[in-house]
């Protein structure tokens, strides 16, 4: 009886044995920490793929106005294009150095009457 137990014993220990190295060779930690890496790419990349999606929609969207109206067409032409449309001043503004301010010119003395 003892033989048999110290047999079982010994059989489950060889056993336990090469279940660890099984589970060491097989890295099964490190593929579970790669799988978890490729779900959140994954996850990561439908996002973008929503994104560029509702961007594809607004700019159809704004294509499609732009076909429609003649008055925004000719708006976004002009910003594109910095033109002026007919009857109009355009002032533009440039953000910089000031120019230095000239130096004072005195007044050309008169005659005395």
């Amino acid at each position: 009886m003892l033989k048999g137990l110290l047999k079982f014993l010994l059989v489950c220990a060889v056993a336990a044995g090469l279940a660890y190295l099984y589970h060491r060779h097989r890295d099964f930690n490190g593929r579970m920490e790669t799988l978890e890496q490729n779900r959140q790419a994954v996850e990561d990349l439908r996002r973008e793929v929503q994104d560029l999606q509702h961007r594809l929609n607004e700019a159809s969207e704004r294509v499609r106005r732009l076909e429609l109206d003649p008055v925004e067409r000719a708006a976004v032409v002009r910003q594109m294009r910095k033109f002026a449309g007919e009857e109009e001043k355009v002032f533009r503004m440039e953000e910089g150095a000031a120019p230095a301010p000239l130096p004072a010119v005195p007044a050309p003395a008169q005659p005395a009457p």
